[in-house]
């Protein structure tokens, strides 16, 4: 049982290592702004959802992050994937009056 462990272990070390020397920094900076941004964006519809922000403000913490992620995400298409969130659920059932454009 032991052996078995040790052996993923080593499997999960070794692709960790591997798949992060693939990445590029700028990549990796994609992928920070992208987590970032959703995570602002989320955090405000549920607030909404839970009536702990109003309407106006939650909408301006959607349009204020999304636009942190316009400016700091270089790749194009990881951009237009954190836009086209908001229209995918939860966030287009729950907060669909928030989405930003």
């Amino acid at each position: 049982m032991h052996t078995i462990i040790n052996k993923n272990f080593t499997k999960v070390s070794l692709f960790s290592l591997i798949s992060g020397l693939l990445s590029t920094p700028v990549m990796a900076n994609d992928i920070y702004w992208y987590g970032f941004s959703w995570g602002g964006m989320s955090a405000a519809c549920s607030a909404y959802q839970y009536n702990q922000m109003s309407k106006k403000d939650a909408k301006s913490l959607v349009k204020m992050f999304l636009t942190i992620g316009d400016k700091n995400i270089n790749d194009r298409n990881t951009y237009l994937e954190l836009k086209n969130l908001q229209t995918k659920s939860p966030f287009k059932d729950d907060c669909k009056s928030l989405i930003s454009y």
